[in-house]
């Protein structure tokens, strides 16, 4: 009986290699980028960055552009002026132009989110002006702008310097009644390629942007950090009350770890407590005062947990004029009330009124460097 079971087995697994199709590198087209950008009449033009592999182990990137009612008809434009058939498998990022983004981005989710061939680990950005901008941009230095742009994402969401915009965190917060996203935007500049802020999302739409600063903050609430780094300037008198209060003192601390949480505290007037805690390394300090002294380290640690509870406050006052929930309060709302009734629209009128109380609390494990 087990050996007809495994012949079986046997049988089924070579019928199924047979009909996988076969996928030889020197015979397709491998995109690595692909951007949409909203045109008149509500047309979508795709920009897709191509790389051809030949028989000798040469390869070269180009780009193909075409403009279609649809992002489907525009992939079966793209094939009629290829060569070779073009192959998702190795797609890296999706890049939305931002008039495409304030207009809404359900189609270029759908169409690649029902795309067998892309995985959900890709990452999803927004253009600063047209994805096509920056795929047929010249660049001295980068020979594959898809690679390029996937590097720039991945080493800033690996250093928490972005949050992590892949696919299926995109869908996930999309199909979310109580949840917004927030999706970083890349920036072209000359020749140089960087990271601007952050798009803030009302289900499906653009309504407004973060700075990169504030990306900070924003991964804070959303999630926690695990080695950060910060850069503050506080008040004059901070350490000294001879000092002048309009003076600055600036302040850097790094090896940031953080932990968050987010509490309901009155449901009627919606309101809401922030607690954080903060451990981090002092690696940056322009006072003469020492620091090896409790009292100045105290005085610190109060100071800085003031200013991060000040940009705290400003950031999520930015997302409720903007009315996007990137924080999912709405998620820690509907959960907290039983029998609320909560529904998406409900959320959007009371979002914007809801009271935030952030906590901030900060210890100095250790001092590194001082000016």
């Amino acid at each position: 009986m087990k050996i007809k079971n495994f012949i079986i087995v046997l049988i089924c697994i070579i019928i199924l290699t047979g009909c996988a199709e076969p996928r030889i590198l020197e015979r397709i087209s491998i995109t690595t980028l692909l951007g949409y950008d909203l045109e008149e009449e509500n047309k979508v033009t795709t920009t897709v960055t191509v790389r051809q592999v030949s028989p000798d182990d040469k390869s070269s990137v180009e780009t193909q552009t075409n403009t279609e009612d649809t992002s489907f008809g525009t992939r079966i434009k793209v094939d009629l002026q290829t060569a070779k058939k073009v192959m998702a498998g190795q797609l890296r990022v999706i890049l939305v132009g931002n008039e495409l983004a304030k207009s809404g981005i359900e189609q270029p989710l759908q169409r690649n989110m029902m795309n067998s061939e892309i995985s959900n680990s890709i990452y999803f950005a927004i253009a600063d002006g047209t994805a096509k901008e920056i795929i047929e941009g010249e660049y001295e230095h980068i020979t594959d702008i898809g690679q390029h742009v996937y590097n720039l994402i991945h080493h800033n969401v690996e250093s928490q310097h972005s949050v992590s915009p892949t696919l299926h965190e995109i869908v996930r917060n999309d199909y979310s009644p109580f949840r917004d996203n927030a999706i970083p935007i890349i920036k072209k500049n000359d020749q140089v390629i960087s990271i601007k802020g952050l798009a803030l999302f009302q289900k499906s739409k653009m309504v407004g942007e973060l700075s990169s600063t504030d990306t900070f903050y924003v991964i804070m609430l959303r999630d926690k950090f695990e080695s950060g780094a910060l850069e503050l300037t506080l008040p004059g008198n901070t350490l000294s009350s001879t000092q002048d209060k309009d003076n600055k003192l600036e302040v850097g601390i790094n090896s940031i770890r953080s932990n968050r949480s987010l509490k309901l505290v009155d449901a009627s007037t919606i309101e809401f407590d922030i607690n954080v805690e903060i451990k981090c390394r002092l690696v940056e300090l322009h006072s003469n005062e020492n620091t090896g002294e409790p009292e100045v380290t105290k005085k610190l640690e109060k100071a800085i947990a003031a200013e991060i509870e000040k940009e705290l406050a400003r950031v999520i006052k930015i997302t409720q004029e903007k009315n996007s929930d990137i924080f999912g309060f709405g998620d820690v709302y509907h959960a907290s009330v039983r029998h609320s009734g909560l529904t998406e629209e409900k959320w959007y009128e009371m979002y914007p009124n809801a009271k935030m109380n952030p906590k901030v609390k900060v210890e100095i494990l250790r001092n590194g460097i001082f000016e």
